[in-house]
């Protein structure tokens, strides 16, 4: 498993996503099961994410890849699909977890370089029929999302500012002010 992870991880590296402002590494270089993700958002795309640099965290099970990987964002993100409250213990990582069909509908056929590909897409897209809670679903789906996509700017704005990064306590929800 682990010579499974070192594969994905060199191959990434290697052969990043094309036009995806992607790095990957490990969190701790002793461990192959913790990676340290940054995607850069398009900047010449009208998105809400706009420029934004957003970092993220994904952790193998010690099966991967029978088991699927937990994958989360680190940076604040205004996102339907991604979840927003704090999480409950030490051991709930479900702040900025990511909800997309390659992790939900899991096979170990799949790869991380896949799963990549799919986060990045949620910068462009919204699902809107498998929102994490249901304000943001409603935002988006009223007043052409008009409040929703302000939000998500001013997020981008306050958190994801490639001058102004630093990092963030999971433990609280973040500031949806």
């Amino acid at each position: 498993m682990v010579e499974r992870l070192r594969e994905e991880l060199t191959a990434i590296q290697k052969d990043p996503i094309y036009n995806c402002g992607l790095t990957v590494g490990l969190i701790n270089e002793d461990s192959y099961y913790d990676w340290k993700i940054s995607l850069t958002a398009p900047k010449d795309e009208d998105i809400p994410y706009r420029g934004g640099l957003f970092f993220l965290n994904a952790h193998f099970p010690p099966d991967y890849p029978n088991s699927k990987p937990e994958v989360f964002f680190i940076t604040p993100i205004y996102h339907l699909n991604i979840k927003p409250t704090a999480k409950k213990s030490e051991e709930d990582e479900s702040l900025g977890h990511v909800c997309i069909s390659t992790l939900n509908w899991w096979n170990p056929a799949r790869k991380m370089k896949e799963v990549l590909l799919n986060i990045y897409s949620l910068f462009f897209m919204h699902n809107p029929d498998s929102p994490y809670g249901t304000e943001r679903a409603k935002e988006f789906n009223e007043e052409k999302g008009v409040v929703y996509f302000e939000k998500a700017k001013k997020f981008t704005k306050k958190y994801a500012n490639p001058k102004n990064q630093k990092e963030y306590d999971r433990t609280q929800d973040w500031d949806f002010n």
